[in-house]
């Protein structure tokens, strides 16, 4: 079991009955808490008990035990999950694989905050603590990977979690804040608000906003990179079949080509305009694997002018096929 999540249980009874609603989502769920396990890619060790232990924790936390569990079970980032599971259990390789995908995304949002190398990379080095486990309760390491949830991305979790740490520890060293001066209180007077405890209120921007500002800017000039390196062909295709509205029987006659044929030449060049954005974003802005996949995601929801990344196909030879 993890406790962590329930730390704050005040009796035996409140905590057995938790156990028991844990319990019964197991058994009533089994199978597809089996299915989502399967299709993990790299467990480190976490076995198929602990996992269901987790998911069955986040739905009792959550309430789904009682709602729609086909729909929560399938939102489930299982691969991310058990890393989390597995860093928490202190893992090595897990903590290798975690300091690959998402340190550089961690230190972004940092820098996004304190507009300071060294200040960010401290506040990374205490994110790590806390994620670690640094603090305990008996002989167990309270690491906030307990309340990763696997219904989001882990890496936007994180990033909230440097927030969060950043926002802590701002009003924290605010309450020692030393003043001299009448203008320095008018100053903090105007810049920021007080809360009822006399520690700082800051108003700033999620890293989540920042991190998906910075990732759509790069998404967006990636896409529009790859479609300027598309074969002009291709670019006609794909306008005639989004924004024209022709059927594929269209685009072949105009094309001297079968339907068959268009048919192809669309998901080909569907998969290579993610290649080739994917591939930019890699090289170009230097981002983890993890980052492009969010940069993807971010593809899919961004209302993108797709026809003007498009660009100029007026004029295009129509070719036939090889």
């Amino acid at each position: 079991m993890h406790p962590a999540f329930y730390p704050k249980a005040s009796t035996l009874r409140t905590f057995i009955f938790a156990e028991m609603k844990i319990d019964d989502f197991i058994a009533r769920h089994s199978k597809p808490i089996a299915a989502l396990f399967k299709g993990v890619a790299e467990r480190y060790g976490v076995t198929e008990r602990q996992f269901a232990e987790r998911v069955a924790l986040i739905a009792v936390r959550s309430g789904e035990d009682s709602g729609s569990a086909k729909e929560f079970l399938a939102g489930i980032r299982a691969d991310e999950l058990c890393l989390a599971v597995a860093c928490e259990n202190g893992d090595g390789a897990a903590w290798e694989k975690f300091e690959t995908e998402f340190r550089h995304s961690m230190q972004g949002a940092a820098r996004a905050l304190t507009k300071d190398e060294a200040e960010a990379e401290d506040l990374v080095q205490f994110v790590y603590g806390e994620l670690f486990g640094v603090r305990t309760d008996g002989d167990k390491r309270l690491s906030k990977l307990a309340h990763y949830s696997g219904r989001g991305s882990l890496g936007g979790w994180l990033r909230a979690v440097v927030y969060q740490c950043f926002i802590d520890r701002k009003r924290q060293t605010a309450r020692f804040e030393q003043v001299e001066e009448a203008s320095e209180f008018e100053r903090l007077a105007n810049n920021a608000a007080m809360n009822g405890n006399g520690s700082l209120q800051v108003h700033l921007a999620a890293p989540d906003d920042l991190e998906d500002t910075r990732l759509r800017r790069a998404t967006e000039e990636a896409i529009t990179q790859a479609f300027a390196e598309m074969n002009p062909r291709d670019r006609l295709m794909l306008n005639y079949y989004y924004f024209e509205d022709l059927t594929l029987r269209e685009i072949g006659l105009l094309m001297n080509v079968h339907e068959a044929t268009i048919s192809r030449w669309l998901a080909k060049a569907q998969r290579e305009i993610k290649r080739k954005t994917e591939e930019i974003l890699q090289r170009s802005y230097g981002l983890r694997r993890a980052e492009v996949g969010e940069c993807i995601e971010i593809a899919a929801r961004t209302e993108l002018d797709m026809r003007k990344l498009i660009g100029d196909v007026k004029g295009v030879a129509v070719e036939r096929a090889p």
